[in-house]
C-alpha cells in the first residue's frame, strides 16, 4: 500500500461529514476538520507508520455503540439498532486504505463480481433493480414463471470469520503487506455500549466486521465475492448482503424443484462461511404476467418449506408477482401525501428558497427514487403520482389546487412528471453508453454502431438498439423505454462529452418543447 501525504490527508479532512457525535475520547469530525492545518502533521505521519509497518494502532479500533431505539416494547434489546462510533481518526485512515483497494479491484485480474452492486462507484441500487427487471421480463417473454428467492442472513456483518476472510483476500492478489495489515486491523478491537453517558466494560470483537467503518462493506463485499459461482445456472445478484437468486421454468412445480436444488448449495457455501441464513425473512416470490393462486411454494431449504410472497420490498422498492408496481405507488403516495400535508401547513412561513428545498428533498426525492424502475408501467397506476406531482407544485406556489400547474412549471422553470420521468430515462441511458453505469446493463442497451457492421443515417446519428420483445408486457423496461426516448433527442445533445454538460443541455431541450398537459 502507498503511503498518504499532508495534501491527500486536508482533503480527506475536508470531506468527512459534519458530526458532532464524540468517539471513545471525546473527539468528533467538528474538532478535527476545526483544527485541521495544525492536526494534518501528525496524522500524516501515524498513518504513513502505520503502512509501513502493517499496524494498526490499538487505539484506532475502540468502539462505542449507542442503542437507538426503533419501535415496540423499549425492554426488548431486539427493538434498538446499535450505532457504532469509531474513533475518527482511524476513518481518515479507513478512507486512504479503502480509496487504495477500490483502485486495485477496478484494475485488479481479480475485480468484484459483476453482480456485487453494493457499495461501489458507478452502481447503485437503481441499476440493480434495472438489470432484475430485465432478466425477469427478458425471461418471462419465453417461459410462464420466474421464481426467484430472496435471501436473508442473519447479522451477516457481524458473523463474518476473520480466518476465512483473510485467506479470500489473497485470492484478490493482494500484497502480503496489504493482508498483513487487514490482520492487524481486524485483530484485537473492542467496543463498549454508551447509555446516557454511562460506558460499559469493555469486550473483544473476535468476528465480524467493525460496524460503522469505512472498510467494513468493502471487506463484507470481498467476503461474499463467490456467492454468484456456487450455481452458475442461476441468475444471482447482491447488493452488500442482501441476495436474491432467480431462475425461469415452464411451470411452477420445475422452478420449485431448480430453486431448492440451488439453495442446498448456497446453504452450505454459508456453512462453510460462517453465515447464517434466517429461514423465516428468506422468503419466495413466483413472477408471472398474470396473477396465480399459490399457497405454498415448495421451495425447502433443510427441509423447511420457504414461506412465498405476493410483494417484496427489494432495496427499497416494493415487487409484486406481476411486476405492476401497484403497490409501490401506493406506498409512495402515502409518503408523499404525509409530507404535502406538513409542507402546505409551513407553506406561507417559509420563505422560497427553504420551501423549494422543502419540495426537492421531502417530495420530489421520494418520487425520483429508482424512477426509471416503478414509472415503467401502467399511466393508470402512475396517474395517482402524478396527480401529487402537480399538488406539490401548487402548494411551493402558494395556490389553490384549480390552479392550473402549467402555469407554475413556466414560472419556475420545472419539468412537468411525464418529462421528469424522460429526463431520469435518458441519463439512465447516458450513463449505459459511456460507461458510467455497471458493464452488466450493456448486454441490454447498446449504440446500433456496435451491432452492426453497415453504416446507417440510424448508426450515423448515435441512435440505439431497441431491442425485441415478444409481448408489451416485457417491453416495460429500460432497453425499450429508455432507448426509444434516448433515440428521440437531437444528436448534439447525445453527442456530449460529459454527463454534466448533457444534462444540462437536455433539461433545456425538454424545457424548450414542454407542452400544456391537462
Amino acid at each position: 500500500m502507498a503511503e498518504i501525504n499532508e495534501t491527500e490527508v486536508a482533503s480527506i479532512i475536508k470531506g468527512l461529514k459534519n458530526s458532532k457525535a464524540k468517539d471513545v475520547y471525546g473527539i468528533d469530525a467538528n474538532f478535527i476538520k476545526a483544527h485541521k492545518d495544525i492536526l494534518v502533521c501528525p496524522i500524516t505521519r501515524m498513518i504513513n507508520m502505520s503502512i509501513r509497518h502493517s499496524i494498526v494502532p490499538t487505539a484506532w479500533k475502540v468502539a462505542t455503540i449507542t442503542p437507538i431505539f426503533k419501535s415496540g416494547n423499549k425492554n426488548n434489546v431486539n427493538n434498538y439498532r446499535p450505532i457504532s462510533i469509531l474513533p475518527i481518526i482511524s476513518k481518515i485512515l479507513e478512507k486512504w486504505v479503502a480509496k487504495q483497494l477500490t483502485t486495485h479491484l477496478d484494475k485488479g485480474h481479480t475485480p468484484l463480481h459483476p453482480m456485487q452492486f453494493g457499495f461501489r462507484a458507478k452502481y447503485s441500487t437503481e441499476s440493480a433493480i434495472n438489470l432484475f427487471l430485465e432478466k425477469v421480463k427478458h425471461d418471462l417473454d419465453y417461459c410462464p414463471v420466474v421464481g426467484a428467492v430472496f435471501l436473508d442472513l442473519k447479522r451477516a456483518f457481524d458473523t463474518v470469520d476473520h480466518q476465512i476472510l483473510l485467506s479470500r483476500l489473497t485470492k484478490f492478489n493482494f500484497s502480503e503487506q496489504a493482508v498483513s495489515w487487514m490482520k492487524s486491523y481486524l485483530s484485537t478491537r473492542t467496543h463498549c455500549v454508551t447509555v446516557s453517558g454511562i460506558k460499559s466494560t469493555f469486550l473483544n470483537c473476535e468476528v465480524g466486521v467493525p460496524q460503522g467503518s469505512i472498510l467494513g462493506p468493502i471487506l463484507f463485499s470481498l467476503y461474499i465475492n463467490d456467492l454468484p459461482n456456487i450455481c452458475p445456472h442461476f441468475h444471482t445478484q447482491l447488493y452488500a448482503d442482501d441476495a436474491v437468486i432467480f431462475t425461469n421454468a415452464k411451470s411452477n412445480s420445475e422452478v420449485s424443484e431448480k430453486l431448492t436444488s440451488a439453495m442446498c448449495c448456497i446453504d452450505e457455501w454459508l456453512s462453510k462461511s460462517c453465515l447464517l441464513l434466517n429461514s423465516k425473512k428468506t422468503v419466495c416470490m413466483f413472477f408471472s404476467k398474470r396473477p396465480t393462486a399459490r399457497t405454498s411454494s415448495n421451495v425447502f431449504i433443510k427441509g423447511e418449506e420457504l414461506q412465498i410472497v405476493d410483494k417484496f420490498k427489494y432495496l427499497g422498492v416494493i415487487l409484486d408477482s406481476t411486476l405492476s408496481f401497484k403497490n409501490h405507488v401506493k406506498h409512495m403516495c402515502k409518503i408523499v401525501n404525509f409530507n404535502l400535508r406538513n409542507f402546505r401547513q409551513i407553506r406561507t412561513s417559509l420563505p422560497e428558497n427553504a420551501a423549494k428545498m422543502f419540495l426537492h428533498c421531502m417530495i420530489f426525492s421520494h418520487i425520483e427514487y429508482c424512477i426509471t424502475n416503478w414509472s415503467l408501467t401502467s399511466l393508470t397506476t402512475l396517474k395517482p403520482i402524478e396527480s401529487l406531482y402537480k399538488k406539490a407544485l401548487k402548494i411551493f406556489d402558494k395556490k389553490p389546487y384549480s390552479f392550473h400547474h402549467c402555469l407554475i412549471l413556466e414560472k419556475y422553470n420545472i419539468l412537468n412528471f411525464e418529462n421528469f420521468r424522460t429526463f431520469k430515462m435518458a441519463c439512465s441511458v447516458y450513463k449505459i453508453l459511456h460507461g458510467l453505469s455497471p458493464p452488466s446493463l450493456n448486454e441490454f442497451i447498446k449504440f446500433i454502431s456496435s451491432t452492426s457492421g453497415r453504416v446507417t443515417r440510424a448508426a450515423t446519428r448515435g441512435d440505439c438498439v431497441v431491442p425485441y420483445r415478444r409481448t408489451a408486457f416485457s417491453q416495460q423496461v429500460l432497453s425499450v423505454k429508455g432507448t426509444t426516448v434516448w433515440n428521440s433527442i437531437p444528436a448534439d445533445i447525445r453527442d456530449c462529452t460529459t454527463f454534466i454538460v448533457f444534462k444540462t443541455k437536455l433539461k433545456g431541450w425538454l424545457k424548450g418543447n414542454q407542452t400544456c398537459n391537462h
